[in-house]
């Protein structure tokens, strides 16, 4: 059911899933030399009783972050459930904690961070307003205090320099093109499908975007529960690099086309071999694959270069993908007359005569550095 409730979040507007501290932890420790001297933005947060606002509490000094920012909606669902608050928007502002030390403290531990927040109340919040804006068909939208479109938050976020959060799923498209839009670092979580999106998945082809460290493995719920086996739904995505991304895939030598050139057949309208498993990717092809979305799990830019993805081709334009040849349009009719949800931007193999419609794939390729540091694997003839 949990699984369910997360896969559903985008289409059912059902974006309240927020992030356990230990979750926090285990990604952002990965990053602790990235905040020194930086703004941190938490944009998508209630101040009072976010995880995210916690955690950079805790880190304030050790991280030793310049200013720690927090803005959420009004109409947080949480809000007053562990720190009692009028439920109104503000904004959080924190430059200092060392008067909330104690001891040889250096950070805050929990209980110092919430009785920080509890105590400070007013003194680091300002007031949020919501404001009306009128798009481009001329429809006037109202948004709401706290919510990351309006002008208030916007301001602020120019002047961040690290944005980190749990955005709503449903939003994703327009969180992310935001951040993108003013040059912002980034560290935040997004179903994993966010990468098959075509605006999103250009960002990863152009290493804009890449994969955190980890998945989130669950997420607390409004009214206190966990939701449970999430793992593979959801992903850190950043801009910020990490040493994870510069690993590179370890090959098994003996999986080589040259010797099993059967198990990676040619699909039939892509100049491009299938690799139906990421563990079984050839070292010593140099022309095209296609893998599953699995890969950027694993993906090494030193490694491999990406070069486009099936559903998501411009196919009528084909100098987006050069591999890419449309079939001869009588046997466009053949396979529709086959296959009634037959598309020619999906990956076909030929079997017995009949297109088989193999799942979604992205291609790749190994870069030539990668190539010409490896000749061991390919002095093997012209695969």
């Amino acid at each position: 059911m949990a699984n369910k409730s997360l896969a559903s979040a985008k289409d059912a507007k059902n974006d309240e899933f927020y992030t356990e501290l230990n979750e926090i932890q285990s990604e952002l420790s990965n990053y602790t030399n990235k905040f020194e001297g930086k703004v941190v933005f938490c944009n998508c947060d209630d101040p009072f009783e976010s995880n995210f606002v916690k955690y950079f509490l805790m880190n304030f000094n050790r991280f030793k972050l310049k200013e720690l920012i927090a803005t959420g909606y009004k109409t947080s669902p949480i809000a007053g459930k562990e720190i009692a608050v009028v439920n109104i928007p503000y904004v959080l502002r924190v430059t200092d904690t060392t008067k909330y030390l104690v001891g040889t403290q250096k950070d805050l531990d929990i209980r110092g961070a919430i009785y920080f927040l509890k105590t400070e109340g007013s003194n680091i919040m300002t007031p949020l307003f919501g404001n009306k804006f009128i798009d481009e068909n001329k429809q006037e939208i109202y948004y709401e205090a706290g919510d990351f479109r309006s002008d208030m938050c916007i301001e602020l976020l120019k002047e961040s320099d690290i944005v980190c959060t749990n955005p709503p799923f449903s939003l994703f498209r327009e969180y992310i093109a935001q951040l993108i839009q003013y040059k912002k670092q980034f560290l935040i979580i997004g179903n994993k499908n966010a990468a098959t999106y075509k605006d999103f998945f250009s960002l990863l082809k152009n290493n804009q975007v890449w994969f955190g460290y980890n998945s989130p493995t669950s997420f607390i719920l409004p009214d206190g529960t966990h939701t449970k086996k999430v793992t593979g739904l959801t992903r850190w995505f950043t801009n910020i690099d990490h040493i994870k991304r510069h690993q590179m895939l370890p090959l098994d030598l003996g999986c080589t086309y040259e010797n099993y050139k059967e198990q990676y057949p040619m699909y039939d309208n892509y100049s491009a071999i299938e690799v139906n498993k990421v563990q079984k990717i050839p070292c010593d092809y140099k022309g095209v694959m296609g893998v599953p979305p699995t890969f950027f799990d694993k993906y090494c830019p030193e490694q491999f270069e990406i070069l486009g993805k099936t559903k998501l081709l411009d196919w009528a334009n084909s100098k987006d993908c050069d591999f890419f040849t449309p079939p001869p349009k009588e046997l466009q009719e053949y396979y529709k007359s086959l296959d009634k949800t037959w598309r020619v931007q999906n990956a076909y193999i030929l079997v017995d005569g009949k297109p088989l419609d193999v799942f979604d794939r992205i291609f790749i390729k190994f870069t030539n550095s990668y190539i010409k540091s490896h000749p061991e694997q390919f002095n093997k003839g012209d695969c």
